[in-house]
């Protein structure tokens, strides 16, 4: 059986649901709108540098998600480190 956390009921005060919500936004406009998608493409260089900057925004993006999970934000609860 799956158990919640015990801050589940708080789960739009969460850093990592608001940017989950944000990238399903995002990700819904691009889906929405292909020329909008293709005109951000053309902003990508060309050849390997494309490569690069793909992979440079992957990392971004994993940054945010990851750096919103272990950045803690809040008051603690009396015993927590």
């Amino acid at each position: 059986m799956m158990r919640l956390i015990d801050e589940a009921r708080s789960w739009h005060k969460f850093a990592s649901v608001r940017l989950a919500a944000l990238a399903g936004i995002v990700a819904a406009y691009l889906a929405a709108n292909p020329d909008v998608t293709t005109e951000l493409l053309a902003l990508l260089p060309d050849g390997p540098a494309r490569t690069l900057a793909s992979a440079g925004i992957g990392v971004f993006v994993f940054s945010l998600a990851a750096g919103s999970r272990l950045v803690t934000t809040g008051k603690r609860k009396e015993g927590e480190e």
